[in-house]
């Protein structure tokens, strides 16, 4: 999995380093450096998803007592250090199109729509991209047993049926839109704020700090939308009570194939969190989500702040 993610990596790497023989329209250009920025970012903190992944999962609470650390080694003792990158294959792949399409839409929307209401479409625009990888990746994280993305896509039944990759879509652009409206004002005040202060913070420094701090926030306070999110996508058996009238796919395994099925809808995979785990429930991960966006969220905006500089000092931008 390492070797695989590394590859991605540095393909999206050479992406951005083709632009200079190509010299590409700005369009291009600025693409290639979001997905190169948001792989690089995705790689540095990959372990903290996995673990915030199993403690939103239906077992977790039994499994781990809510415990992050507890979490991580249990899959470190029973599954193997590697256990930790499950899924990063995938999230790599996915990171470089949902990157890219969130940083673009942004930068194009921002100046007529401003931070927050840009920020919003940006993370909406993006869920085309990233729903069908999140559910590919949950499902490999949460396998105790080695797996791969094929076994899962034909499990799920994604040939026949491909709007079954969009299960959880509605939760997971509920987040994406939220976290990106919180995200991208708030990191417009901070660079201002560390700029003009009494540090006046300059460069990548700047951006890796404007870019932790806004994505904290964004990422604790969405992390309900997650929880649910997690929920609908995981593989597991559905209880009669939470398929809103609808008659739940179920494959040769017993486990549901998810909303875009007719399986599980949002609000009552939310009302089963609530119940079982109260407010506490909701916010399951929240730490580790934390841990793992802020970070992440710091690195590629300040490896895209610094890739669009060197871009536009060359006449690409």
């Amino acid at each position: 999995a390492v070797a695989v993610a590394l590859s991605q990596t540095m393909l999206s790497v050479a992406l951005v380093l083709g632009i200079a023989i190509c010299a590409p329209p700005p369009t291009v250009v600025n693409l290639a450096a979001a997905g190169a920025a948001g792989a690089a970012g995705a790689l540095a903190v990959y372990p903290f998803d996995s673990i915030k992944t199993r403690l939103q999962s239906e077992t977790a609470q039994k499994s781990y007592g809510g415990s992050g650390v507890r979490a991580a080694l249990s899959l470190v003792r029973s599954e193997g250090l590697l256990s930790l990158y499950s899924g990063l294959g995938v999230q790599l792949t996915g990171v470089v199109p949902e990157k890219s399409i969130k940083l673009f839409v942004h930068d194009q929307s921002a100046p007529l729509l401003g931070e927050a209401l840009s920020g919003a479409l940006a993370g909406l625009c993006q869920v085309v991209a990233t729903n069908p990888l999140e559910i590919v990746k949950v499902r490999l994280q949460l396998s105790s047993n080695p797996d791969s993305p094929l076994g899962v896509l034909q499990r799920l039944g994604a040939a026949s049926n491909p709007l079954v990759l969009y299960t959880g879509a509605a939760a997971c652009a509920a987040r994406d839109s939220l976290f990106s409206a919180i995200l991208f004002p708030v990191y417009a005040s901070a660079r201002t704020m560390l700029a003009e202060g009494d540090m006046h913070m300059t460069g990548a420094l700047l951006s890796l700090t404007a870019g932790m701090l806004a994505a904290a926030p964004a990422a604790y306070l969405t992390t309900p939308a997650d929880v649910v999110k997690t929920r609908l996508q995981e593989e597991r058996e559905e209880p009669a009570d939470l398929r809103d009238g609808a008659a739940a796919v179920v494959g040769a395994n017993g486990a549901t194939r998810g909303l875009a099925s007719g399986g599980v809808g949002p609000l009552a995979a939310g009302r089963r969190v609530l119940s079982e785990g109260g407010v506490a429930g909701l916010f399951a991960g929240g730490p580790e989500r934390v841990l793992r966006s802020a970070p992440q969220f710091g690195i590629t905006l300040a490896l895209y702040e610094g890739l669009k500089a060197g871009c536009e000092a060359r006449g690409w931008l």
